[in-house]
């Protein structure tokens, strides 16, 4: 008799799991492991055997699941004549739970059977478990059917049936749902049973064109369940299916990497949405409102069922783009204090919406961007808005929990949003715009656009003056509309500073990158809108540029901006601060800036002496290489046309100070962030040199390292491999690579290859500025045994001089030992991330800054 695919009926004949047996008897090289199957998963009975060969006189303990509810525990201690002649010890193996139906009275479960010990599945486990009669019994369906048509017969009004029907789809939604789950392998519409199934059921013409049009018209979208979404979109509909489906099929085709689930909410729709079901399968939950409720109502129905951690509400006549999920997530995660944030919508035709929004005084309010060139520098950046608009929006759900959702006091819809950002930025939260957000916005075709009609758009002027009396306080202080958009878009902004380096950095690759971006990043955390200018290549180059832009900073480019000094001469609004990375740029521009900006307050980062480092490259190396040579007094003009010279190295400052007492200098290291490794120290070994390999005190360290170093290390211990990492590789360093030294070039994941290592060693010979390579591999929890010039500046506390080494034997032994000795890397470990927090915390980094931005009275 044929069964159908996942379903059981009648009590089976045992069955033995021979793979298992055999894996367990006859192996002669693999230690034997318990075994076991499962015979049946019937309503007549679960059966089966499990057995310990490592122990035949014991009973395994099994334990039987409905999903996840342990359902009971048994001992599997029943003879078994079959067991015993395949050679299963004594037989005495068996288990059988007799008519379990009464523990399982729906008409589908998912059964597992496991051994209590470890909870690991039998072979076999876990199945369906479905009843022959899967469906309604005959009384209960003229029961439904005499029902509906009482209610139908009754009705004076469209709206008497509003509950029925909602009650009815809900069901319809429900069973659709279970069904599709079941035939995994064919779409929903694409299924002939379920084509037969509507076909032959009593419907009226009307129900089955609706029914023909969606099949025809509507492919299958199906969205992967997850258990734990870490976003609930809220999706609030009201009729035009085809907009909605279109919004859904743009998620289905645009995934993101952050989990997610959709509530599409259903404000009485009369269209094919009634049939949603039929169409959308998986993470979809459709909820339908018992009557037209509007869109703030719809929104809070939806949040209600949520249970991701954030909250996006998005409209229905929106199109997403790549990454449109999650650059809003990452925004939370890399922005501090974020309430709101939104993202950056289009029209269809690629030009732009917006980028958030002004609110006038009289509480009106402006798209900001309107029609402008979406790739202008001033629309490509996070920044604070008064507010963003609710067709895309995000949240934590339990911030909009705390503030009750949406106010219903703008019900049915406009301003909502525009008030939930007022409240969420009262409640001391910010509320921004992330343009690396994308979203395309069909505006009006959901709502229309007459405000004086008779459509739902004229709330737009009835909760405009509500909203106005809630928050004329505080708007009291914005300006009149159309009063100088580009100042009262940025509101917020107290402070603006410029910050000048040759170009973007690429923080991932060198330490002087990374050092400038933790500056402008303390600028911010000191109330600064900072405005990047790449002096030497105005290009945008991401992602480096984006990811300045992700974290609201303000990056000029061309063909927007062709030099420095064309963003000097069209500034808008003047900036309290310019901050000159390295000599090259002070040396330009420190004049240019008081000659523009007198009043501007101007810093320069010498980030290392280049005149001492070249003084030492002579000494070691005895050329430059070709390099231009930087005179002392060349370095000190440049720094005598500032107000205030910022070192990295407190060696620096002291030689400063001592060539002219006159100068304002403060020694400002920069944030680094400890990520000790978690790693056991018996799961790591060897050791990293890490450098950027475009400066070149990096190639004669690893050069030092190769030829001096190494051969004494592997002479002790052969076994330890050390490696050599860095951006721009050049091939004299490339050709070091030996078979105790392994050449990796760059690595964009540091933090991983760190993690597998037991320490690592900074050889440097010459040089200058404290060294980024030190602080990351503190931070990283791995000891440095490093030289004279690379300690330089470092300020190193007593428990950690020990790491210092002066000779190539000196450091192959420290080595050695720092990789041998458990006990003592672990205190090095200690002593070195308290270091770290104690020089080089964002507070300590941003008091600094703080101080050296300071005028002195």
């Amino acid at each position: 008799m044929n069964k159908k695919k996942g379903r059981q009926s009648g009590v089976q004949q045992p069955q033995l799991a021979s793979d298992s047996i055999g894996e367990t008897v006859l192996s002669s090289d693999v230690a034997p492991k318990p075994s076991g199957n499962v015979d049946v998963i019937s309503h007549e009975a679960i059966s089966g055997w499990a057995w310990n060969p490592l122990d035949p006189d014991e009973s395994v303990v099994v334990d039987i699941y409905d999903g996840s509810d342990l359902l009971i525990r048994v001992r599997a201690e029943r003879f078994r004549e079959d067991l015993r002649t395949a050679g299963i010890g004594t037989g005495k193996y068996g288990f059988s739970v007799p008519n379990p139906s009464a523990l399982l009275p729906l008409a589908r479960h998912r059964v597992a059977v496991k051994r209590a010990v470890d909870g690991v599945d039998l072979p076999g486990s876990p199945q369906w478990m479905l009843r022959p009669e899967v469906g309604f019994d005959f009384s209960l369906i003229q029961f439904l059917e005499s029902a509906a048509s009482a209610s139908a017969s009754v009705a004076r009004w469209p709206e008497d049936l509003d509950q029925q029907v909602t009650l009815t789809l809900r069901v319809l939604n429900q069973l659709l749902n279970a069904r599709n789950s079941l035939n995994e392998n064919s779409p929903l519409l694409s299924d002939p049973r379920l084509q037969d199934l509507l076909h032959e059921a009593e419907i009226s013409d009307w129900t089955r064109e609706l029914i023909a049009k969606v099949e025809a018209d509507f492919a299958p979208i199906h969205f992967q369940n997850v258990d734990t979404p870490l976003v609930s979109l809220v999706i609030p509909v009201y009729n035009k299916f085809r907009t909605t489906y279109n919004c859904l099929r743009s998620i289905s085709e645009t995934l993101p990497k952050s989990s997610f689930e959709i509530i599409v909410v259903d404000d009485c729709s009369r269209d094919e949405t009634l049939l949603a079901g039929f169409v959308v399968s998986g993470a979809v939950k459709f909820i339908r409102n018992s009557r037209n409720q509007g869109f703030v109502r719809s929104c809070n129905a939806g949040a209600s069922h949520a249970r991701g951690k954030y909250l996006f509400f998005l409209n229905n006549d929106t199109l997403v783009r790549p990454k449109w999920l999650d650059e809003l997530v990452s925004t939370f995660d890399d922005v501090p204090n974020v309430g709101i944030v939104g993202s950056k919508l289009f029209f269809e035709d690629g030009s732009l919406q917006e980028v958030g929004g002004i609110i006038w005084r009289l509480g009106d309010g402006w798209n900001w961007g309107r029609q402008a060139d979406p790739k202008e520098p001033r629309y490509c950046y996070l920044r604070d808005s008064d507010y963003v608009s609710g067709a895309a929006l995000m949240l934590e759900r339990e911030l909009f929990e705390q503030l009750k959702g949406f106010d219903e006091y703008y019900a049915p819809a406009y301003y909502e949003d525009a008030d939930l950002c007022f409240r969420v930025r009262a409640a001391g939260k910010r509320v921004v715009v992330q343009p690396a957000s994308e979203i395309v916005h069909l505006e009006g075709v959901s709502a229309g656009r007459d405000v004086h009609g008779s459509g739902m758009k004229r709330y737009q002027l009835v909760n405009h003056r509500k909203f106005y009396e809630r928050w004329k306080e505080i708007l009291s202080t914005h300006r009149f509309n159309g009063e100088q958009p580009e100042v009262e878009v940025e509101r917020t902004v107290k402070r603006r500073a410029y910050f000048i380096d040759d170009t973007v950095p690429t923080p991932d690759q060198d330490a002087g990158s990374n050092a400038a971006l933790q500056h402008m990043l303390a600028l911010m955390g000191l109330g600064y809108k900072v405005t990047f200018l790449p002096a030497d290549n105005m290009a945008q180059i991401d992602p480096y540029t984006a990811n300045l832009q992700k974290l609201g900073i303000e990056c000029l480019y061309a063909p927007y901006y062709w030099s420095v000094e064309e963003v000097f001469r069209k500034a808008r609004v003047k900036p309290d601060l310019v901050y000159l990375h390295r000599f090259v740029n002070a040396s330009k521009y420190a004049s240019l800036v008081r000659q523009h900006f007198p009043d501007c307050f101007t810093i320069y980062n010498v980030a290392d002496l280049h005149s001492l480092r070249q003084q030492r490259e002579l000494a070691v190396v005895g050329s430059l290489g070709g390099a231009p040579r930087i005179s002392e007094e060349a370095e000190l003009a440049a720094m005598r046309q500032v107000d205030s010279v910022l070192v990295h190295s407190s060696v620096e400052a002291g030689i400063l100070r001592q060539k002219d007492p006159d100068l304002r200098v403060h020694t400002v290291p920069w944030t680094v962030l400890p990520r000790p490794c978690a790693t056991p120290f018996t799961d790591r070994s060897g050791y990293a040199f890490v450098g950027g390999y475009n400066h070149k005190p990096n190639v004669d360290a690893a050069t030092y390292l190769a030829r001096e170093i190494v051969p004494l290390l592997s002479k002790a211990d052969p076994g330890i491999v050390g490696f050599l990492v860095g951006s721009k590789t050049p091939p004299e360093v490339i050709s070091l690579e030996a078979q105790n030294l392994k050449v990796l070039g760059f690595v964009p994941d540091l933090t991983a290859l760190l993690h597998r290592l037991r320490c690592t060693v900074a050889p440097l010979r010459y040089g200058a500025g404290l060294k980024g390579k030190i602080l990351e591999s503190f931070a990283h929890g791995l000891p440095c045994i490093m030289s004279d010039v690379a300690a330089e500046g470092l300020n190193l506390p007593p428990q950690l001089e020990w790491l210092v080494a002066q000779t190539a034997a000196e450091f192959s032994n420290k080595l050695l030992t720092i990789h041998e000795d458990e006990a003592l890397n672990a205190k090095l470990v200690t002593y070195g991330l308290e270091f770290i927090q104690q020089i080089c915390s964002s507070d300590a980094i941003q008091r600094l800054l703080g101080e050296a931005t300071t005028r002195q009275n």
